[in-house]
């Protein structure tokens, strides 16, 4: 694209910048205040769409921080009338989750996974 092209479509994308900054101001719908300023919708909503991916272009994408906290575990020694006798037991709200002793690393990594994704 040229330089006077460039310009000229800087300039109409800083013109609708304007209009659709107005219109969301407004306590108007959309079309309302388009057919008030004698506005096409369609018109509206391409340039909208037009603003909304320059703005995209223009910052970064940062993915929102993942909160991480530390989860306190309760070891449980009561006494168990099977031979398998858990060595530690997570709880969350009425669900308890008994870790034998000896359970592999896999498994252990799949049910926190598990958890992770619905709490």
């Amino acid at each position: 694209m040229d330089m006077v092209s460039e310009t000229k479509a800087e300039f109409r994308l800083r013109q609708w910048t304007k209009i659709t900054q107005e219109c969301q101001t407004s306590n108007l719908t959309n079309s309302a205040w388009c057919s008030q300023h004698n506005i096409g919708i369609k018109s509206y909503y391409y340039w909208l769409r037009k603003i909304r991916l320059k703005a995209c272009k223009s910052t970064e994408f940062q993915a929102p921080a993942i909160k991480q906290e530390i989860v306190p575990l309760q070891l449980n020694c009561r006494p168990c009338s099977s031979s398998v006798h858990p060595a530690v037991t997570i709880h969350l709200g009425s669900a308890s989750i008994d870790i034998a002793e000896g359970t592999s690393q896999a498994t252990i990594e799949t049910v926190l996974k598990s958890l992770q994704s619905i709490c």
